[in-house]
């Protein structure tokens, strides 16, 4: 494929994921305010215990092989087949383990109800392994179209599911069989779009995968490390806090994280292929290195650094006051929400370039540092020292993840620095703008009045010292978008047909 039809290709599979993601907040945003107006904060709060355990067991059962698949430079059908053999088995085996540890997980957080709800959801993992190696496939051909429609079709599935049962009082379980229904539909999507199930071989043993399995072990050790740092807190704080409060810092937290886990799974799908491909052209890989970080950071910044310093109106006005106490977390962690949003860039970017080691060093780090500060903000300073744990440890981590990813690709650590600082000023610009105009304006006005007015304030400020702080990125921000929002004139390569292998 040209350098023209891979920037096609990109920009086509930015256009569907973008669209897709947008189309499906459109529409799953309100009906997860109503959820939480329903739910109780110990519902989230269960939830949460259940899936700190479960998602963390559960990423042993790819195996790294999902990642590895897609950066292979072949993929025939014998090294398919005997990737979802090895699949299965393990997420078998990891449904036996999560069965026999419910109870002690039970124990862990002195909640009774705990085990059953990790033994429903662990289905989870079951139905999500069939659909492995074909959205492999779909990514190698950067069929994003199809992999956008499956996500949205699982996201408003899954949305509806739990509105449903919140509607008539399920509780927890609303927010357990929405997620086991939005799993069912992206795998059973996924597998019609790809054309086929591939069913699962060990005529070959495991010989067809060798190479992909040490490449997966560099992938599977990053993913856990990062598991760990950035779950450590459920974990931590689940057991030190009471589950009422547990449940406000599990929604800010999500909160705080949304524009920038939202931003992160459009960016991760489409420029880990294409990063895939430039990694053996090191001074493409190095320009597009500060290219993506100038333009990842001018959004990270001014989508959630907005939310955080709008974070008292916020959740006074779309979850109610019930919900006061989350907004000291969604305020804290947003302010290291975009650190944290390039630090998981610079992964996929060391990854593609053939160097997983780099992010198990960071994340290594972070594994430590974050999980000794969570627990010693927790232990001193109860729920708000868990959030100021994370901006005063959390800008240790990234200093780390820039160096590593400078020196993976060739730059100078000095420009991952200074592409940030145009971004940074015009945070910094809007956040004091928000703060002034609550001065003026509360209790003047009512809270929506003031929250839409401090979005558009914050906005006008941000854009504007934006283009005078850093006017490359600017132009560059603005090429992209007209891009994005014009068709393509030109078409990428056609993609194999589904059912053949993928090269």
């Amino acid at each position: 494929m040209s350098g023209t039809d891979l920037r096609q290709a990109a920009l086509s599979g930015a256009r569907w994921t973008m669209a897709a993601k947008l189309g499906l907040q459109l529409v799953t945003w309100p009906i997860t305010i109503v959820v939480i107006r329903l739910l109780e904060p110990s519902d989230y709060g269960l939830q949460a215990m259940a899936m700190v355990t479960i998602g963390f067991v559960a990423l042993f059962g790819e195996m790294g092989l999902g990642v590895a698949l897609v950066q292979a430079e072949k993929l025939d059908e014998a090294t398919a087949r005997t990737a979802a053999a090895a699949i299965l088995i393990c997420n078998v085996a990891i449904a036996v383990i999560l069965w026999v540890l419910a109870p002690w997980a039970s124990l862990w957080f002195d909640e009774p109800d705990l085990d059953d709800v990790m033994r429903v959801l662990m289905l989870e993992l079951l139905i999500s392994s069939v659909a492995t190696v074909p959205c492999a496939q779909l990514e190698r051909q950067l069929r994003f179209r199809h992999l956008s429609i499956a996500a949205m079709a699982s996201g408003l599935a899954g949305a509806l599911t739990t509105l449903a049962l919140a509607f008539f009082g399920y509780g927890v379980w609303s927010l357990v069989f929405g997620s086991l229904a939005g799993a069912i539909v992206r795998a059973g999507l996924i597998v019609l779009f790809n054309g086929r199930l591939i069913w699962p071989s060990m005529r070959h043993a495991f010989r067809p995968i060798k190479s992909l399995v040490r490449f997966g072990s560099h992938v599977l050790a990053a993913r856990t490390l990062w598991y760990w740092y950035g779950q450590s807190d459920q974990l931590i704080l689940g057991r030190l806090l009471h589950t009422s409060l547990f449940g406000h810092y599990n929604v800010g937290s999500q909160l705080a994280m949304m524009p920038a886990s939202k931003a992160m799974e459009v960016i991760n799908r489409v420029s880990f292929p294409v990063l895939s491909r430039l990694r053996a052209d090191q001074g493409d890989l190095r320009a597009m290195h500060i290219r993506l970080l100038g333009l990842v950071a001018a959004y990270a910044f001014g989508a959630c650094w907005a939310m955080a310093a709008t974070a008292p109106e916020l959740v006074a006005v779309l979850l109610g006051t019930k919900w006061h106490t989350a907004t000291t977390a969604l305020m804290l962690l947003g302010m290291v929400a975009p650190l944290r949003m390039l630090s998981a860039l610079n992964n996929t970017i060391t990854s593609a370039a053939g160097a997983p080691q780099a992010s198990t060093t960071e994340l290594a780090l972070a594994g430590v540092l974050l999980p000794a500060a969570l627990a010693t903000g927790a232990w001193f300073g109860g729920f708000l020292g868990a959030c100021l744990a994370w901006p005063l440890a959390y800008p240790v981590v990234y200093w780390v993840s820039n160096r590593l990813t400078c020196q993976t690709v060739g730059n100078r650590r000095a420009q991952g620095w200074v592409t940030l600082r145009g971004p940074v000023t015009a945070g910094i610009a809007m956040w004091v703008s928000i703060v002034a105009l609550r001065w003026q304006l509360i209790g003047v006005v009512s809270p929506v009045v003031l929250l839409l007015a401090e979005l558009a304030f914050g906005l006008l400020v941000y854009v504007g010292v934006f283009r005078m702080a850093a006017p490359a990125i600017a132009r560059e921000s603005r090429t992209l978008m007209l891009d994005l929002m014009r068709p393509s004139r030109s078409r990428a390569a056609p993609a194999k047909p589904a059912n053949a292998a993928s090269g």
